[in-house]
């Protein structure tokens, strides 16, 4: 009996089965029903490419060189010595040629400010800049650079050994007594 019942659900599983198999995707009763006449590919591409293209990347790009001057609190120029692709393609920046980045985060490093900035100076700049994706027309675009962050980097200060008293400050100091 109990063999019975399992033959005949097998039965019924693989009949349902064949049914759905044939049916596949848009050989339903629904579609035909509904009187849509099927869509021509190529009208899709036209606009879909449009769409695509409309829509621009942010990537992000590196610019270090050397402290050149700066203009106020929020600017810095630099003598562009690297640069990463995004930064060269976009054609923004050019390695030998100077960049004036704009940033409300301008971070000293051993300097107080841009007052104490110098030539020696290493700068680095990053940030974000739009790019078209492949494929679409360049006419009309022109690529805006984001800048997160601009630090300035002076030199390390020196330190002194411990134990060696400055020059012009008098004596060394002396070793306590043990107990």
């Amino acid at each position: 009996m109990k063999n019975l019942i399992v033959i005949s659900g097998l039965v019924v599983a693989l009949a349902t089965g064949s049914s759905v198999a044939q049916a596949g995707p848009g050989k339903g009763a629904g579609d035909g029903a509904r009187g849509k006449a099927p869509q021509s590919k190529s009208k899709g591409k036209s606009k879909g490419a449009t769409k695509r293209c409309a829509k621009v990347r942010k990537v992000g790009f590196v610019v270090a060189g050397t402290f050149v001057r700066s203009g106020d609190a929020t600017s810095v120029t630099l003598m562009v010595t690297r640069a990463n692709r995004h930064a060269t393609r976009s054609g923004l920046v050019k390695v030998g040629e100077e960049f004036t980045a704009t940033s409300s985060r301008i971070r000293y490093v051993n300097r107080t400010g841009p007052g104490d900035a110098q030539a020696t100076d290493k700068v680095k700049v990053v940030g974000k800049v739009t790019q078209l994706k492949r494929k679409c027309s360049t006419t009309g675009f022109t690529p805006v650079a984001t800048i997160r962050s601009v630090k300035v980097k002076g030199p390390e200060p020196v330190a002194s050994e411990p134990g060696l008293a400055p020059e012009g400050e008098g004596e060394a100091p002396q070793a306590e007594a043990g107990i």
